[in-house]
């Protein structure tokens, strides 16, 4: 199959690979896409077939175009705007798990990044090549590769501390099933704080407002919940959103598929 000729329909399929995990894999084909700052539990591998990406990851912008590679890891938060134009990409969802156990990491931590985007026509073609024909054991390889390339033997936390304990333990509240009936106001008084300190001192440590991160804490909880089988309107109704609706547009903006569509990738 040709990944340069393949059908335009943006959807998500999951690839088991040899040891049994499964990586997600996004075939996006929208030239008016247009992705929300958010964040994913899992490495994000991107092979740029068509058109060029503009994208904001860690606070720096970013351009990649057709031939590059693209790699984000775990809850690095990031933004993506495609070309007017024709524009395709395979993204794939890699779980930290899988990587971490392929270099040795300890729990809790991963390798630093040694770039995000790069040129490699021939592994752009070859990931696409491997997942438009479902074949998860040939995709874990040649991730294993591009991962091994563009990682470090230096460590980090997989998950960004706020370097501020107070901050870290609202962050730990907010990702809860319930963060969506936490009131921001009464955190602040927790701390003993007003509510405008404590929206200035949780942007500058975690780089959104503290609405946003719970937000971005239950769309990822909810699509946990949809990878494990439960109905969508359950799910939103779990997770805080006001509807069905509600929660289907701002899964969209984050992952480009609805939760529908998301829930039919095997």
């Amino acid at each position: 199959m040709n990944p340069r000729t393949s059908s335009p329909a943006s959807h998500v399929i999951g690839l088991p690979m040899e040891d049994g995990a499964q990586v997600e894999a996004m075939f996006a084909a929208d030239p008016k896409a247009r992705f929300e700052l958010h964040w994913h539990a899992e490495w994000s591998v991107g092979a740029i077939l068509e058109g060029r990406c503009e994208f904001t990851c860690a606070g720096e912008r970013q351009v990649a175009q057709a031939g590059d590679l693209v790699l984000m890891a775990p809850f690095m938060l990031h933004t993506a705007g495609v070309s007017a134009q024709g524009f395709r990409m395979v993204m794939l969802y890699v779980p930290h798990v899988w990587v971490g156990a392929r270099f040795g990491w300890p729990q809790g931590q991963r390798g630093v990044l040694r770039r995000s985007v790069w040129q490699d026509a021939a592994m752009v073609d070859a990931l696409a090549v491997a997942a438009l024909a479902e074949d998860g054991a040939q995709v874990g390889r040649l991730l294993e590769q591009v991962l091994g390339a563009q990682t470090s033997g230096e460590l980090v936390a997989v998950e960004r501390h706020a370097g501020d304990a107070r901050v870290e333990a609202v962050c730990d509240a907010l990702a809860t099933e319930d963060a969506c009936r936490i009131d921001p106001g009464a955190l602040a008084r927790r701390l003993g704080m007003s509510r405008e300190h404590f929206h200035r001192l949780f942007r500058v440590a975690v780089g959104v407002t503290p609405a946003h991160y719970a937000r971005l804490a239950r769309i990822g909880r909810a699509k946990a919940l949809l990878r494990e089988g439960c109905a969508a309107a359950d799910v939103a109704a779990q997770c805080g959103f006001t509807d069905q609706a509600h929660f289907s547009r701002w899964f969209s903006r984050c992952f480009g598929v609805t939760p529908g569509n998301y829930m039919a990738r095997t």
